[in-house]
């Protein structure tokens, strides 16, 4: 983290602790006097960050009197005094009123999203889950303080302040929850006020919490919704067009191999989103085992190898389908991500089995004579093509892999 990042969690840091530990002190449940004078110059030491971060995050100028022009500011200013130690040195006791003004600090705890978008790395979830996993705890704890303020209700004042602030915290979940139960409740005008305000607060809260616990639930597996969702639309099209059975078994199949094996998806098309050069470096990272195995690559320079990721195209053959025949043109090169291909004798018999990893036909890319073999897919394949047309359109940039290229041509062709 940089410097301004460690002094913005500095003030959400300091935010939180003000949120939890002065309404305890405006309830009287009191700290060793060391410790509250301690806390409150935290709070001046972050109100300090604050004034900061005030002008150097924004384009402000504090040489600029116009700039001063602000309730924030004058806020922070006013938390920057120790507010605990001046009641001892001035009044000689403690005043409740003189510390609610540091309750002004607790505002920058919505510094927390600002915080969480600097960090590239996060998860979505995380952008989501901590700023509701610190707001929510924190608006219970004020409410059920507030609660006690008022006289806890009907369950009264209680000697022991751990039961009473408990009782407190159960009040304020039931009530923002919009639940409450009714063996705790209110009994004098302004506890009536505070419960009413704390029911309509709830409705929102509620709603709020609610709507992102569903959004992140959905989003948990959503491979498996959009997997779902076409299988749906798929077998709604086979039953208006009334497909035999048999062929709709191979389909649901073929739909259950991309479920088990790819989550759903079965191309990289949600990356076309991204500039063309992070898609390369991507695609190189998913297949670099592969691509290294083929010895007409293997001593080609990586930023090439990265371009012809770039042009590779996802295949998934079904078990029994023939990738090529003996005989036919050659224009394309296989690699096996997962799955099995067998290849064949023009005569119909097994020269071969390849797995995950092997690669297949590369000598399209190099001759113009046909297939001497047939491929064929023993099981569900899903493999990368890369076509002779791109190969060549990609080492027009590469000139020295051009030639070496063309003097292994000539070998072989005196070889063959």
């Amino acid at each position: 983290m940089n410097r301004i990042q460690i002094l913005r969690l500095i003030s959400i840091g300091a935010a939180l602790l003000v949120g939890f530990w002065l309404p305890l002190r405006l309830i009287d449940i009191h700290l060793p006097w060391s410790v509250d004078v301690l806390l409150d110059l935290l709070i001046s030491v972050a109100s300090a960050v604050n004034i900061y971060l005030f002008f150097h995050t924004r384009e402000r100028s504090w040489r600029k009197p116009k700039d001063w022009l602000s309730f924030g500011l004058f806020a922070d200013l006013t938390c920057l005094l120790p507010l605990s130690l001046l009641e001892i040195l001035i009044f000689q006791t403690q005043h409740k009123s003189l510390l609610l003004l540091n309750l002004l600090t607790v505002r920058h705890i919505w510094r927390i999203k600002s915080f969480l978008d600097e960090f590239h790395s996060l998860q979505p979830v995380v952008y989501r889950l901590v700023p509701i996993g610190l707001t929510m705890p924190l608006l219970v704890h004020l409410v059920a303080c507030w609660w006690i303020g008022l006289g806890s209700g009907t369950a009264g004042p209680d000697p022991d302040h751990f039961v009473e602030y408990v009782r407190a915290i159960y009040w304020a979940f039931t009530t923002l929850t919009t639940v409450g139960y009714g063996d705790i409740s209110a009994k004098t005008p302004p506890q009536m006020l505070l419960a009413c305000c704390v029911q309509v607060l709830g409705v929102g809260v509620f709603g709020f919490v609610l709507s992102n616990v569903a959004s992140l639930l959905s989003r948990v597996d959503a491979a498996r919704e959009h997997h779902m969702d076409n299988l749906d639309r798929v077998e709604t099209f086979m039953r208006s067009n009334r497909i035999p059975q048999e062929l709709r078994t191979k389909v649901r199949t073929y739909y259950h191999y991309l479920w088990k094996n790819h989550r759903g998806y079965q191309d990289q098309s949600l990356l076309n989103d991204l500039p063309p050069k992070m898609q390369s470096e991507l695609y190189f990272h998913i297949n670099r085992a592969i691509i290294e195995k083929v010895s007409l690559f293997r001593n080609a320079d990586r930023e090439m190898l990265e371009d012809l990721m770039h042009e590779l195209k996802p295949r998934i053959f079904s078990p029994g389908e023939k990738i090529f025949r003996a005989g036919e043109a050659g224009d394309a090169l296989y690699f096996i991500h997962n799955g099995r291909v067998e290849i064949l004798s023009g005569a119909n018999e097994l020269i071969a089995a390849l797995e995950d990893g092997a690669c297949f036909g590369e000598m399209a890319l190099v001759s113009d004579k046909p297939r001497n073999a047939t491929a064929r897919a023993e099981s569900f394949c899903h493999a990368y093509a890369l076509s002779k047309e791109s190969f060549n359109r990609v080492i027009v940039s590469y000139p020295l892999f051009r030639a070496h290229l063309e003097e292994l041509a000539v070998n072989r062709g005196r070889h063959a």
